[in-house]
Parts: C-alpha cells; structure tokens; sequence
C-alpha cells in the first residue's frame, strides 16, 4: 500500500511539475523587458525609462549599481545613472529581466533549506566566468558574450519555480544532495523532471532568447550537437567550476569536460586557468552582486 501511494505521489508531482498551472503567469514588465533584450538602438534613457515603471525593479538595479563589485566612489541614485556609470547596457537587460523572472516565485518561500544567496552567487558566478572566456577567443562570433553571461545566469532558473511549487519535497531533497547526491539525479528520480526541463518550459513559454532557451534545455545533454553546442559546453563547463569552487575554493581545479571545451574553443589550458584565478580574485565583490540580487 504504501508503495502504491508513494507512485501515486510521484506521478501527481510529475504532472504538475509538467503542466505548471500553479504558477504565476510573467510579469508586464518582463515581457517588455525581452521585447529588448539585445536590442543595439536602445538608448540608456529608454531603457530606464522602462526600468522606472517598477520601483522595486529600479531601486534593486540602483543596489546593484552600488555593490562592490563595481567600486563606485560616489553613491548611484538614479537609473539613469546606474547604467551609464556602472552596470551598461547589456548587462542591466541581463540583471533586470534576471530579476523580474524570478520575483514571483521569492514571496512565501517556505523551502529552508534553498539558500537564496548561494543560488544567485552561482548564477552570478557562472556568468561572470562564461562572459570572460567569451572574451579570450580570438573569433568573437563563436559566441556573444552578453547571450553567454544570460545563459549562464538563467541555466537554473528552473529551480525556482520547483522549489515555490514543492517547497516540502525541495527541503528533504537538498539536504539529501548535501550528502553529495547530484541535484539533477535527485530531481529525476524523486519528481521525473529537473531544473532544466522545467527552467526550458518557461523559458519557451515566456519567450526567451531562443539560444539561452537551448544552453537551459540541453545543460545536461552531453552529446548534443545542435548549432549552439559550444555555448551549451561553455556553461556547463562554468557551472562546473562554479560548483566545485563553492564547495571547496579551489580556483585552480579543472572541471571534467575541460579538454572538449578546449579543443572545441582553441583556447589554452593556461588561458583557462589564468581566468580561474581571476574569478577568484574577484569573487568576494561577486558576492556583492548576488546579495543584491538575492533580497526581496
């Protein structure tokens, strides 16, 4: 009997998880936010002209604007001035539409242990790591920077969601991957899905870029071969360090896949390893960041 029960629980939270329907529908403001994403013409006044519909939105980018990461001598108080002094455009787009994805499900979280910070300092490291190694090829069409550091702070988006919908579950599972299971395998099993597969979901249905939608949706695929495979390594490869750097603090440590992501970049072992150090290096300012990001 209670196996039977315990497979009738198993499939309620797969079908859920796979139809979503309890979720919050995306914010006005985060589709006009998509409606530019990428945008070459918009200009710093339009864009904050949106951001400033959203006071909560535009007092979080300001924070931003203001942590240490960007060592601003005098205090930013204005959107305005928070993109032209500090963040740029690119990368508040990135931030703002960051933000405005994940704002429904921060109310009334009731998972303990889904640690806020830490998901956005991973976010924001694996961004930060795949936007710098953007930088280092010698062809800046393989990759556009600022859709590598997007995806790189979206690909576990889909956790969010997972953890507003199954907060009880979610609590008994990450303290189950504190014990060194892979979050991804514990996903499958126990819920028949994972932070990909849902993270994918809404990122099509709230039209996401389409190559952010393919690093979120095939993260886990280790032989894809689609058009954007080496950005899809690439975040892999980031999150990877990311994971081991945050549990250990140590930069120099290469990640498995590195010599595939290697061969496929033309990049040197020592290029890599100078970035580590470099992400090191900056990593207390970073946290910064992800504490901004992190706050209600």
């Amino acid at each position: 009997m209670d196996a039977l029960l315990a497979e009738k629980n198993h499939d309620n939270i797969r079908f859920a998880v796979h139809g979503l329907q309890d979720l919050p529908a995306i914010s006005p403001m985060a589709s006009k936010l998509l409606n530019v994403i990428g945008d070459e013409n918009i200009t710093i006044h339009q864009l904050a002209e949106i951001i400033r519909q959203d006071a909560s939105l535009g007092a979080r980018i300001i924070g931003l604007a203001n942590s240490a990461y960007f060592g601003q001598c005098e205090p930013i108080t204005s959107v305005e001035d928070a993109i032209f002094k500090a963040l740029g455009l690119r990368l508040t787009q990135n931030m703002a539409l960051g933000i405005v994805l994940s704002g429904p499900f921060n109310s009334g979280l009731q998972c303990a242990a889904f640690d806020r910070n830490s998901f956005w300092l991973k976010a924001v490291l694996t961004a930060s790591l795949a936007q710098g190694f953007c930088h280092l090829l010698e062809d800046k069409n393989l990759i556009d920077a600022d859709t590598a550091y997007l995806a790189g702070l979206l690909n576990e988006f889909g956790l969010m969601p997972l953890v507003y919908l199954f907060p009880e579950q979610m609590d008994t599972l990450f303290v189950r991957r504190s014990n060194g299971e892979h979050l991804h395998d514990i996903l499958r099993k126990e819920l028949g899905t994972d932070q990909h597969e849902v993270g994918a979901y809404l990122a099509r249905k709230w039209k996401v870029p389409a190559d952010v939608i393919d690093v979120i949706a095939h993260f886990s695929e280790q032989d894809y071969e689609g058009e954007n495979k080496l950005l899809v390594q690439l975040i892999r490869f980031c999150s990877q360090w990311v994971t081991q750097y945050m549990e250990n603090e140590n930069w120099d440590s290469l990640p498995q896949n590195t010599d595939v992501l290697l061969e496929c970049s033309g990049l040197e072992r020592e290029q890599v390893l100078k970035l580590f150090k470099q992400q090191h290096e900056k990593s207390t300012a970073l946290e910064s960041m992800a504490k901004a990001l992190a706050e209600n």
